[in-house]
């Protein structure tokens, strides 16, 4: 693979790329929407229809469907390879800061990165031996620093580039072949029964990024929620499950209208059971409806947290969603961004409420953008695991040792689709979310991230930060990495620690403590009281300085 040369990456301007692939990804919703509106349609045109014709518009319409997601696929490769060109932008800042700082020690940079350095000429022999062996010294330390980040814009540039023509050979291939006919060995194996998908985020990343749009689209026929696999790039994650919540959705409604219709009565509260035996049916179906309720809530609010943002917001992608109350959004890219910061909820915290989670991710990315506004951050509102229903429930580990492993693997596939440079990843937790993030990176576990911040915790299942993992962190350096606060009247983290152990934010713990100072509540009866029940949920009002606080943080700002 050939080194990008100088000219080439000053030519170069990759935030472009990045508006590009936010496009093509709007663009291939409308037109898979528009697909779905004109399935919905051709389905009830051929509803009461009989016999051959009737057949036939099933097929016909089965047919133009099957190829329309063929051709979603390959605008998503085309969208994901444009994200990953986007991701050099990092990279040639850095470029231009090598260069900065070559012209002012009066270096010159040659067109392969090979950087010469000054001559020195004081008339003095030994004062110029001396300063020569300075200015080579820092010439070489430049030509270090430069010559692999040219290879590695080279390698993604030809990387990028042949991503771009096999997108494009596919949808043109999808003219002659609408239905994708021809299978890759490892896709068929699957297909067969005779192979499974990796599980391990690395591998599927691999085997994902050497396929076809169409044996992509064939693996989501056999498993319509490969969405959810970490591993996948958020381009495709976001494309799958937004089809597999409307099939979720759909299977939601009809299992809400048979229930209905078993015991029309019931429903309109009248007629009830007159045995103890009916009176456990009825409570039984009322158990169920009340379940198919909570996923048809769950889904209607995940659709609303992705209704399409005003101009100049920013995009957002479905991570994860499934039957169970999981979910994941990201508000921009995290294949891409330089900064990736993941909010864990806490106590009662379903997936009905990603609204307000999405709502605090979005006060993170400002405050992130506030801090450093030349580098691209995603901030991720992650609902997957069960979070306890309520501060009874909250009390108890089995949450946080349930959902640990869930945490681990979702971090895993942040770093294994991530584009160009590796980004600096930031776990936040709030409440028992900071609980889960403890059990996550303790007790032998390891988490694939560069920074946690514990925020209003009741504490995290260990005794010191140094006994938190996180990958390629030492932890006797863990208190420059691991953060915490707690609001003077937040009245968890007073009493929290009783069960899940010493509070983080105190001193003898060792995290980096900073400061929060929400918004008083202005009860007279309540104003003299050293606890305030709204100070838990107050760390992401603008006026708190944890919020900026949070946001130097996830960007790489934060001086305590």
């Amino acid at each position: 693979m050939g080194r990008a040369t100088m000219s080439q990456v000053r030519g170069w301007h990759p935030e472009v790329a990045g508006v590009a692939s936010d496009a093509v990804v709007e663009a291939n919703r409308r037109f898979t929407d528009g697909m779905r509106a004109v399935a919905r349609r051709m389905d009830a045109v051929v509803l009461g229809w009989r016999g051959a014709a009737a057949t036939a518009g099933e097929l016909r319409a089965l047919a133009a469907q099957w190829s329309a997601n063929h051709i979603g696929a390959a605008m998503v490769d085309i969208a994901d390879a444009l994200a990953d060109a986007s991701s050099l932008a990092q990279l040639c800042a850095l470029v231009r800061e090598i260069e900065r700082d070559a012209t002012a020690n009066g270096c010159v940079i040659a067109e392969d990165g090979t950087v010469a350095a000054p001559r020195a000429d004081t008339g003095s022999g030994v004062l110029d031996l001396v300063l020569q062996g300075c200015f080579d010294a820092k010439a070489a330390v430049l030509q270090a620093r430069l010559l692999p980040l040219l290879d590695y814009a080279g390698e993604t540039d030809q990387r990028v580039g042949a991503r771009l023509a096999a997108a494009v050979e596919a949808l043109i291939s999808l003219r002659t072949d609408p239905y994708g006919a021809r299978r890759d060995d490892r896709v068929t194996a699957i297909l067969d029964g005779d192979a499974f998908l990796p599980e391990e985020p690395k591998a599927l990343a691999a085997l994902w990024d050497s396929l076809t749009p169409a044996d992509q689209d064939a693996l989501f026929a056999y498993d319509p929620a490969i969405g959810d696999r970490d591993g996948l790039p958020a381009v495709a994650r976001d494309f799958y499950n937004r089809a597999d919540l409307d099939r979720l959705r759909a299977t939601a409604t009809t299992d809400l209208n048979t229930l209905n219709a078993q015991h029309p009565d019931w429903v309109r509260e009248r007629n009830f059971p007159d045995t103890a035996h009916d009176w456990r049916t009825l409570g039984r179906w009322d158990d169920e409806r009340t379940r198919t309720r909570t996923r048809l809530a769950d889904y209607a609010a995940t659709t609303a947290a992705l209704a399409p943002p005003e101009s100049g917001l920013p995009p957002r992608f479905l991570l994860t969603v499934d039957n169970r109350g999981h979910g994941a959004i990201a508000l921009n890219n995290p294949d891409t961004a330089a900064n990736i910061a993941t909010f864990v909820p806490g106590t009662g915290s379903p997936l009905a409420g990603i609204g307000a989670g999405v709502g605090r991710a979005r006060a993170l990315l400002d405050a992130a953008t506030k801090a450093d506004r030349t580098a691209r951050t995603s901030v991720i509102a992650w609902y997957g695991y069960d979070t306890p229903p309520a501060l009874g429930s909250a009390l108890r580990d089995r949450y946080a040792d349930d959902g640990a492993p869930a945490l681990n693997e979702f971090q895993s596939g942040l770093r294994a689709t991530h584009d160009a440079l590796p980004a600096r990843n930031t776990v936040i937790g709030h409440s028992y979310g900071s609980t889960l993030i403890g059990v996550a990176a303790g007790h032998g576990n390891s988490l694939a991230a560069d920074n946690v911040i514990f925020v209003g915790s009741p504490g995290v299942e260990v005794d010191r930060a140094t006994e938190l993992r996180l990958d390629g962190i030492d932890p006797a350096h863990n208190r420059e990495h691991v953060f915490a606060t707690a609001d003077p009247a937040d009245p968890i983290p007073k009493f929290g620690h009783f069960i899940h152990g010493v509070d983080p934010a105190d001193p003898d713990f060792g995290a980096t403590v900073f400061g929060s100072a929400g918004a008083t509540l202005n009860l007279p009866l309540l104003r003299e009281l050293p606890i305030d029940p709204w100070a838990h949920g107050n760390y992401w009002d603008t006026s708190n300085p944890a919020l900026r606080t949070q946001g130097e943080i996830i960007a790489g700002r934060y001086r305590p």
